[in-house]
């Protein structure tokens, strides 16, 4: 992991909320070998859109919306 990758990665998880950091933590310090699949250009998506929030070039969106994306498949 480059040194922007990981940083983009605390960003994101110092957004989640604590029951979930947990979640994250136990997950990376698990022994077993179960892997989590993750689509990098979504994630990369997503951090781009949270460095544009943050330096106000876009508006935060309410969680109720993200909700409907999701249930409507995007």
């Amino acid at each position: 992991m480059s040194m922007n990758t990981a940083q983009g990665f605390y960003e994101v998880y110092k957004s989640l909320p604590k029951k979930v950091q947990k979640e994250v933590i136990d997950l990376i310090t698990n022994d077993n070998e179960e892997y989590i699949q993750i689509c990098l250009p979504a994630l990369v998506d997503g951090l781009t859109e949270l460095k544009e929030i943050k330096a106000g070039k876009k508006t935060s969106r309410p969680v109720s919306e993200l909700l409907k994306e999701l249930k409507n498949g995007l």
